[in-house]
């Protein structure tokens, strides 16, 4: 007999809504979130992140590189970081360096060292369609880590300073209405990319609501799948 037959119905829907949270699935667990410069997660995932610590995981975001303005960015970079309730690494770490300074295979066997340590759960990493030199070169060494652990692999929206029309479907949707305050206050703690540039971030929170009025909440950060690993 289902164990739900007799259960009052409070609590099945307690029980359904737990089994389809995407918060829940990564409770107690590791989240490696992967970025080629500060800022980058905050603008693709910033809600997400946020999320996922707030329900308990252990998220790591990893920034690659500083291209520039090295004190000033890493500086920015562990304020955004703190504000999500997330750990931050940056890989090419003790001054300015651009993603074209190493080879791809270095490159790779960074991601491959903290994959090897952190044994995440999942991984969220730039999409393989985004315009930027830089991101699309992180996607691809973040790729192959699939190789060393069995772990859940998305992509997120690309990110930029300034919009740019950019093909981009997600296939799942996160629900952050809850957290989408905290990412905006992330990205605001980036204020030598936008308020000393006098660029807006407002449209982050209209993208967001755009994505949450394509699954009916109010706030939504988009993802495509690489893989999903069902136990």
């Amino acid at each position: 007999m289902n164990d739900f037959t007799d259960a009052p119905l409070g609590k099945m829907l307690v029980a359904r809504k737990a089994a389809r949270s995407f918060a829940a699935r990564y409770t107690g667990r590791t989240v490696l979130a992967i970025g080629a410069h500060p800022d980058d997660i905050e603008l693709g995932i910033g809600a997400t992140v946020s999320l996922l610590a707030s329900s308990g995981a252990r998220v790591v975001m990893a920034v690659c590189s500083v291209p520039g303005d090295y004190d000033t960015r890493r500086a920015e970079a562990f304020a955004a970081a703190d504000i999500l309730g997330c750990e931050l690494r940056i890989l090419m770490d003790g001054g300015s360096r651009r993603i074209e300074d190493v080879k791809t295979y270095q490159l790779v066997g960074m991601i491959d060292d903290l994959v090897r340590e952190l044994q995440p759960s999942a991984m969220l990493t730039h999409g393989c369609t985004d315009f930027h030199g830089d991101h699309v070169l992180v996607h691809h060494a973040s790729v192959p880590s699939q190789r060393l652990h069995s772990f859940d692999f998305y992509c997120y929206l690309p990110t930029m300073v300034r919009p740019v029309p950019v093909p981009f479907q997600p296939r799942a949707y996160i629900d952050v209405s809850t957290t989408i305050e905290t990412k905006i206050d992330a990205i605001a703690a980036h204020r030598s990319q936008f308020g000393a540039r006098n660029l807006s971030f407002d449209y982050y929170r209209e993208i967001a609501h755009l994505n949450g009025r394509m699954c009916g909440v109010e706030y939504a950060e988009g993802l495509d799948i690489g893989r999903i690993v069902f136990a």
